[in-house]
C-alpha cells in the first residue's frame, strides 16, 4: 500500500513527459551579420503534429542585404552546434502576406531542418504571425531488394512465355471465315 503513491506519481510523470511539447527557434541570418538572430520560437507536438508560434520577431528592412538565410542550429556526433537552413530573399519575410515554416521532424521527432515559402491570406487564418507545417519522419515505399532472381539451365528466365505462331494467335478467324463459306452456299437460278 506504501508504494501506491510512488507508482501514482511515476505514472503522472510519464504522462507529462508523452504528453509534453517540443520546441525550436527559427533563426534568420542576414549574409552581412556575424551571427544569427531569433526569428520565431515555435512549440509543437510530434505525436498529432500540431505546432503554435509562441514568438514571432520578423526582420527589420532595412535593405543591407536582399538575401537572408532562415535555419537552425542542430547538434551531429561530428559538431555539437551545426547550421542548418536555406538562403531566402528578405521579401518573404518582411512582407505583407506570413510566410509558411515547413518544419521537418527526424526519427527522434527533432526538427532537422527548416524551410520557407509564401502563404496566401486565404490558407492563413490570422495575419499575427507565420504558418507552421510539420512534416513528419514517415518513409515512403521501400523496394524489395536482395531477391534472388532465378534463371533457368541455360540461364534465361523460365518464366518468360515463349512466341505464337500466327495460326496459333489467329486460328478463330480461319474458323470464321470456313463458316461463313460453307453456309454461304445460294440456290442456283430461280
Amino acid at each position: 500500500m506504501r508504494f501506491l503513491p510512488t507508482f501514482l506519481s511515476a505514472v503522472s510523470l510519464l504522462i507529462s513527459v508523452a504528453n509534453a511539447s517540443l520546441s525550436a527557434d527559427i533563426l534568420y541570418w542576414p549574409l552581412g551579420s556575424p551571427q544569427p538572430s531569433v526569428l520565431a520560437h515555435i512549440s509543437y507536438d510530434p505525436a498529432s503534429l500540431k505546432s503554435d508560434v509562441v514568438s514571432y520577431h520578423p526582420p527589420k528592412d532595412d535593405h543591407s542585404d536582399s538575401l537572408v538565410r532562415v535555419g537552425l542550429y542542430i547538434s551531429t556526433p561530428m559538431n555539437k552546434k551545426q547550421w542548418v537552413g536555406s538562403l531566402v530573399s528578405l521579401d518573404s519575410l518582411t512582407a505583407s502576406e506570413q510566410p509558411t515554416f515547413r518544419l521537418h521532424l527526424g526519427p527522434a521527432n527533432e526538427v532537422y531542418t527548416v524551410s520557407l515559402s509564401a502563404s496566401s491570406a486565404s490558407t492563413q487564418g490570422s495575419t499575427s504571425g507565420p504558418r507552421i507545417d510539420l512534416v513528419s519522419n514517415e518513409s515512403g515505399t521501400q523496394p524489395h531488394l536482395n531477391r534472388p532472381v532465378i534463371v533457368g539451365p541455360d540461364g534465361q528466365n523460365p518464366e518468360q512465355p515463349e512466341e505464337k505462331s500466327l495460326l496459333q494467335k489467329y486460328w478463330w478467324v480461319l474458323l470464321i471465315v470456313t463458316f461463313i463459306s460453307m453456309s454461304g452456299g445460294g440456290g442456283e437460278g430461280q
